[in-house]
């Protein structure tokens, strides 16, 4: 019986030792390897990539309409950031094949929404650092809730857009990409025709920019 039971122990301690042994690298499965593997941004001629940041686009409406917008100018490719692992492996292929990049957010809390931010830390400074996105061309496209007059010295947020959208700037200069002006939409919580027909606006004028930027990459 004794035997049997030194022999029982000396299993369970052989399955334990063999557990905890560290495997080889080339054992070791990579999530982020097997996340790059399963879904990445589908292969694309586009020039232009929109990088959309939005957390229920379903639920959207100025920033839905603006991606529609995106999606329906020749050369330009959208892709929702919050359909995809947060990995460089994902986005490699596509922010390489284009020659513009382009940020669209609701501006949230006087900035972007925070997978945005994980995403310009994680991703964008990796290609950074390979000199992946060195002289690209770099437009941020944001929505507001609030009108316009409230983005001003004298209105209830103190400070113009281009004050806010700053940081974005500086992040273009560092990564030696060329910054373009940004488009802000406004929003109007007090006068839903005035929203709507800004919206409209705002779209028109989203498709020509994107236009002209594919033109402007494409040497035409």
């Amino acid at each position: 019986m004794k035997k049997k039971q030194t022999i029982l122990v000396m299993a369970v301690a052989a399955m334990i030792f063999f557990a905890c042994t560290p495997k080889k690298a080339s054992e070791t499965v990579n999530a982020n390897e097997v996340a790059d593997t399963m879904k990445v941004i589908p292969q694309s001629d586009a020039k232009v990539l929109v990088l959309l940041a939005h957390p229920d686009i379903a639920k959207s409406h100025m920033n839905a309409a603006l991606a529609q917008a995106a999606s329906e100018v020749e050369g330009v490719q959208v892709v929702n950031i919050y359909d995809y692992p947060m990995q460089p492996g994902v986005y490699r292929e596509a922010v390489s094949r284009a020659k513009a990049l382009v940020y669209e957010f609701p501006f949230y809390w006087m900035s972007s929404p925070h997978l945005l931010k994980q995403w310009t830390d994680e991703v964008f400074m990796a290609f950074t650092q390979e000199g992946l996105i060195k002289g690209k061309e770099f437009m941020v496209v944001t929505t507001t809730g609030s009108e316009e007059t409230a983005y001003q010295h004298d209105g209830r947020n103190k400070y113009t857009m281009e004050e806010y959208l700053r940081p974005f700037e500086g992040q273009a200069n560092h990564s030696e990409m060329r910054w373009n002006a940004p488009l802000v939409v406004y929003g109007n919580s007090q006068d839903a025709d005035r929203a709507k027909a800004d919206l409209q606006k705002g779209c028109e004028i989203y498709k020509a920019r994107l236009q002209e930027l594919v033109h402007k990459v494409s040497g035409l």
